[in-house]
């Protein structure tokens, strides 16, 4: 595999793609609070989440080769288990199983491996440990496809990507569901790996606009008719539709990245969002249902103040949330556990944590 380093500094990945990464999941909670299904089109945040995500992903596998899929595994799968430990423990009372007719028992191996959305038992309520964890299982196929992925796209880049392209649109007119996530984020994914190489910064702007123009036309077109007409409420289900809109604004924001954003306001707060992300996407979801069942009896759903006091609920649960379970993160990437953290680099507790580990290693 040929070695491309990145020629984006430390500064503008720590700030700019983390502050891209909490801006996409801050519009993620806000969805699932407020149920505003215009939000989904204005910011397609899990097509920008997954075009991150790849960049620093062809980035570890530049520095570390083939066991960069584990580090990124480690770090995706400890809090997984964690939510899923605690998942069970609340979805074990009155365990059914699934509507299929499949025993749940049997399956609980996709808690430990989630190569496929894992069962949560009959519950009514149980949608809420469930209905997330299709991002889990997107973003752990496309870990470990990714040294071929990279490999491919480096070998012949364009037509990877008009593969990518092309490939959810081909499943949906075929009628194919299996795969669906993987095969609709893949291109962002992609995106990911040629904002890492430099490859978007290559086309000249007047056929990159032309580009971005056609995808988010066409995508957009798709989710709007889509819509309209009722077939779909979510963009995540807008077969094709989804690929190209997300598309177009992942390739915007990849390539349009401004110098010397990583020394932006809240630039701790952000690196705190990032390094507690998966945490943050695993646990807003359950609260979001705790405080809907809360408010219901009382307040009307689509209320200021029923929104209002949903937002806040969610925001204090899943901090509660962090402060509980956010230190697997840390122990997940190697670093010294804390409540707060992690700490800027040349922070007085960096620094001691830096000399904790040096001692522990002696």
């Amino acid at each position: 595999m040929r070695t491309v380093q990145s020629a984006d500094p430390a500064d503008d990945r720590n700030g700019y793609l983390d502050m891209l990464r909490a801006i996409a999941l801050v519009r993620v909670v806000l969805y699932h609070v407020t149920g505003w299904i215009w939000l989904s089109l204005l910011v397609p945040a899990m097509g920008l989440m997954f075009g991150i995500a790849g960049s620093l992903m062809a980035a570890s596998l530049d520095r570390h080769g083939p066991p960069a899929v584990l580090r990124r595994l480690r770090r995706l799968l400890l809090p997984f288990w964690a939510f899923g430990a605690i998942a069970l423990a609340v979805l074990s009372v009155g365990w059914r199983p699934l509507p299929s007719g499949v025993a749940g028992w049997g399956e609980l191996f996709w808690w430990v491996l989630p190569l496929r959305v894992p069962p949560v038992g009959g519950q009514s309520w149980a949608w809420a440990f469930h209905i997330g964890l299709w991002y889990v299982v997107t973003y752990l196929w496309l870990v470990l496809l990714s040294p071929v992925l990279l490999w491919l796209f480096r070998s012949r880049p364009w037509p990877s990507l008009g593969v990518a392209t092309a490939l959810p649109i081909g499943m949906h007119l075929a009628g194919v569901h299996t795969g669906y996530f993987v095969a609709a984020y893949l291109s962002c994914w992609l995106l990911g790996f040629a904002h890492h190489d430099r490859l978007l910064h290559r086309v000249p702007w007047r056929w990159y606009g032309c580009l971005v123009a056609g995808l988010a036309g066409t995508g957009g077109t798709w989710v709007v008719a889509a819509m309209v007409t009722g077939r779909a409420v979510d963009l995540n289900h807008i077969a094709g539709g989804t690929t190209l809109w997300s598309m177009a604004l992942v390739a915007v924001l990849l390539r349009v990245q401004p110098q010397g954003v990583g020394r932006v306001p809240l630039g701790h707060t952000l690196r705190v969002v990032n390094a507690r992300a998966v945490t943050i996407y695993l646990w807003h979801i359950p609260a979001s249902l705790g405080m809907f069942l809360l408010l219901a009896p009382v307040l009307p759903y689509t209320s200021v103040a029923a929104i209002a006091l949903r937002l806040t609920g969610v925001c204090l649960l899943t901090a509660g949330a962090v402060l509980l379970f956010g230190w697997i993160e840390d122990v997940a990437a190697r670093r010294t556990p804390v409540l707060f953290g992690p700490w800027p680099p040349g922070s007085r507790r960096a620094h001691r944590g830096r000399h904790v580990r040096a001692g522990r290693r002696r």
